[in-house]
């Protein structure tokens, strides 16, 4: 088949410069497969409506896939609107979180045919062969939801994760424009190179993912469509990646973008070991997690080229953490980051405010912890609820959210605005609030380090 691949536009503030992993695994699972794969990359070229209608009016494709997160849902509606315009009988298949978390309202709202569930790579293969196959009955195909010609909705049986990370290809990358997101940093490849007074980024970064799943349940957290079972790639198939991504492209910093890389120590010392046997001079960055982190560990982490080790710390009130159930302590988080300030010479932290029970002696705690450590956030965002966490059920259980696609099409990135307020505050307050702890936390920065003025 010949299969129309879309990566729909995200974070337009910001240029393109995280590689679409899902959709790179996707298109090298069905290239295995014979297909024949085309991608129309929006968020790289960041073309204009009327370039996307001009492209997709003059399409030639059997089928037609578009991945994304829950962010981008309006966009995907418009995008499934003008497929239909121009091939009313093609079918148009959804896959990322903006399938997985809404289905329902996905299928309901737009003329989207399938939303597929979960990890995409198994079901991809069945569900494109049966396409090709031409086969009506796609309740055998697991990990679906789909509408039939009544515009009544199945539910096929939940696709079981995929045990062996090592047996998926790796991202189809010469099917996109790699020299795109290469060029646009992603991580901190170059931190502390400057030139003239300005911070240059010239290494070529690329995101890549070594784990999936996460045991933890903070209610804030969506944990994408990689489901909850906590899987590693062997550190032999992960250096053979960044391996040949370097002879490939070039790249020589690694940014991991997985919800928890240090889970497996035994893993994270046998992927260092391997990075440091071969002086091919890569550097690599990563999320932690403060209850997970050791001296050895971050040493270790150092020694071989990690430059960057990213906490969402979220609060320094031990409060605000039980109620997030992050299952850590503020003790564990200043260690973590003290540590880490030892060894790599910063902390990548990252807070929230606005989740049920803050008030301004909880937020003085957070202030109180960033001064201690020398701490200055690298952003402060608003508690959002996100079809799929806990949060997102409370909020619907205070008759905070109306009606779904309403709420998820206003939906914007990482927290940047109040979209629902679960706390005392008014939404004036709450953004006052942060504007002081921004406020005071950049005073205390320049009477600490005044050559930073």
């Amino acid at each position: 088949m010949k299969i129309l691949l879309i990566n729909p536009p995200v974070r337009e503030w910001a240029k393109p410069n995280c590689f679409p992993l899902g959709l790179g695994y996707i298109a090298a699972v069905l290239e295995q497969e014979g297909h024949e794969i085309e991608v129309m990359d929006i968020n790289a070229f960041r073309w204009t409506q009327d370039e996307v209608e001009d492209k997709i009016k003059n399409a030639e494709f059997d089928v037609v896939g578009i991945g994304g997160i829950v962010t981008v849902y309006r966009y995907v509606k418009w995008l499934i609107s003008i497929i239909k315009r121009y091939h009313p009988q093609k079918r148009v298949i959804v896959g990322g979180s903006v399938a997985t978390s809404v289905p329902k309202t996905l299928l309901e709202r737009t003329a989207a045919d399938i939303a597929v569930i979960g990890e995409g790579e198994e079901t991809a293969k069945e569900l494109f062969q049966a396409l090709e196959n031409n086969e009506d009955d796609l309740s055998g195909v697991n990990g679906i939801w789909l509408k039939d010609k009544k515009g009544r909705i199945h539910i096929t049986s939940p696709r079981p994760i995929i045990k062996n990370l090592d047996t998926l290809p790796l991202p189809a990358w010469d099917l996109f424009p790699m020299d795109i997101y290469l060029k646009n940093p992603v991580g901190a490849p170059n931190r502390n190179k400057w030139v003239d007074g300005n911070q240059v980024d010239d290494t070529l970064s690329i995101n890549l993912f070594a784990t999936r799943g996460c045991p933890y349940k903070c209610v804030y957290c969506y944990h994408d469509f990689m489901g909850q079972g906590y899987r590693t790639r062997s550190p032999q198939n992960m250096f053979g990646e960044m391996e040949m991504l370097y002879q490939r492209y070039g790249v020589k910093y690694f940014h991991f973008v997985d919800d928890e890389f240090v889970m497996n120590k035994k893993f994270v010392y046998e992927f260092c070991e391997a990075v440091r046997g071969v002086n091919l001079g890569f550097t690599w960055g990563c999320s932690g997690r403060v209850n997970l982190m050791t001296e050895n560990l971050i040493a270790t982490m150092a020694n071989s080229g990690c430059v960057l080790i990213g906490y969402g710390i979220e609060s320094g009130s031990q409060k605000m953490l039980d109620i997030m159930r992050k299952k850590v302590t503020v003790e564990q988080a200043k260690q973590a980051v003290k540590l880490t300030q030892r060894y790599l010479g910063w902390a990548d932290c990252s807070f929230m405010i606005g989740i049920p029970g803050e008030t301004k002696e909880t937020i003085q705690e957070t202030i109180d912890f960033c001064k201690e450590l020398n701490l200055v956030p690298e952003v402060i965002f608003f508690a959002t609820p996100y079809p799929g966490t806990e949060l997102y059920e409370i909020a619907k259980a205070r008759n905070k959210i109306g009606d779904e696609e309403e709420y998820i099409s206003r939906l914007g990135e990482q927290g940047e605005q109040i979209m629902v307020n679960l706390t005392d505050f008014t939404d004036e307050e709450l953004v006052q609030l942060q504007g002081w702890m921004i406020q005071e936390l950049d005073a205390w920065n320049k009477i600490k380090h005044p050559e930073s003025r």
